[in-house]
């Protein structure tokens, strides 16, 4: 290898490392590149504008991109040097597009489908954020309460000469539970938390808690028709480009979150290349794949336009997408209110009641 060649790949090999580059980033990056190329500008020169209109980690990875083109190489193998930040369908398409002389086409389908993505992401993200700010702050409110209310309510309650309720006792107990173990267990609270959180990160628990949320009841239709929508709208884009049908089965089953339907893509990227029709291999999986879709498919096979079942199947799997996190959001609401409703009632019981004995008490 030369050496500015091997000189640029230090350089790449020492920004793989860089990350945390969203959505919208990557799509604006790739419809700039895209109307650029169409107007005439070559890659190196539609490179160097967008570096210098990008700022932050994105811009050294574009730096870093423009140098290994310039050093030769093509720009889907420049990308290739950021898999973290360059999946495997950008790059795929942008490979066929260089083939095929469709660059700035696909550059423009991958802009929608990055598009199409974050906004898919960014509809089940508002659909969790009021019930996790309930949650969270409850949470914090329960530590207020029983790290500095309690104990100086608890020994007014143990100096009154009455007959304490069941709920009152309770919330001693409580508080006397919290008084002497309450740094310990607030640490195994946070701890558990943290390992839970590692242990779903962890491939080798992909298919234990990938089953689960194909299977919990508020969430499993969400998951399901998000993994629905990503399939058909990237194997779609994948076969527009030009890639083969078992090539982009690979790639789209690669790109998938969920570890069952990457799983069955997988395998169906096998029989397709053994002759069998998409259709008849996504009937086999019918947890995964509704008839309605398997035939939807099959008309389009049969017809000669499946992309085009394919982006009308995204197309509505995406609106099932937004029915399911509204709905969602509506379910749990009444859901967090009953349980807080709950806890302030148990608390307003326990506290009030023995004041209510002592004043009854005293008038008698």
């Amino acid at each position: 290898m030369p050496k500015n060649n091997k000189k640029t790949a230090n350089i790449l090999e020492a920004e793989l490392s860089i990350g945390g580059i969203n959505l919208t980033q990557k799509a604006i990056f790739a419809k700039n590149l895209s109307v650029m190329l169409k107007a005439g500008v070559t890659i190196s020169e539609a490179l160097q504008i967008i570096i210098d209109s990008t700022n932050g980690k994105f811009k050294k990875i574009i730096i870093g991109v423009l140098k290994s083109v310039e050093a030769g190489q093509s720009l889907a193998d420049s990308l290739a040097r950021y898999p973290k930040v360059f999946s495997g369908i950008f790059r795929s398409a942008i490979l066929i597009g260089e083939g095929s002389g469709t660059l700035s086409e696909n550059l423009e389908s991958i802009s929608k489908q990055l598009e199409k993505e974050r906004e898919l992401r960014a509809k089940v993200i508002n659909a969790m954020l009021y019930p996790v700010v309930v949650l969270v702050a409850a949470f914090f409110l329960g530590l207020v309460i029983a790290f500095l209310v309690l104990p100086k309510i608890v020994p007014l309650f143990l100096g009154l000469k009455v007959k304490l309720p069941l709920s009152t006792k309770v919330l001693i107990w409580l508080a006397s539970v919290i008084e002497n173990y309450g740094l310990f267990i607030f640490i195994i609270l946070i701890a558990t938390a943290a390992f839970l959180i590692w242990i779903c990160r962890q491939k080798f628990s992909y298919p234990v808690t990938h089953w689960l949320l194909l299977r919990l009841p508020l969430v499993k239709n969400i998951i399901r028709n998000l993994s629905l929508a990503s399939f058909c709208r990237t194997l779609g884009l994948l076969l527009q480009s030009g890639l083969n049908i078992d090539e982009a089965f690979k790639v789209t089953g690669d790109s998938l979150d969920n570890y069952y339907f990457r799983q069955s893509l997988n395998n169906i990227a096998a029989s397709v290349n053994k002759g069998m029709t998409i259709s008849e291999n996504l009937a086999n999986y019918k947890r995964l794949y509704p008839v309605m879709m398997v035939r939807m498919i099959m008309v389009g096979e049969k017809s000669g336009k499946l992309e085009d079942s394919l982006f009308y199947l995204a197309n509505f799997y995406e609106d099932e997408v937004d029915k399911e996190t509204k709905s969602l959001s509506a379910s749990i609401e009444p859901v967090l209110l009953i349980i807080i409703g709950l806890v302030v009632g148990f608390l307003a019981l326990s506290i009030i009641t023995p004041i209510y004995s002592i004043t009854s008490g005293m008038r008698n």
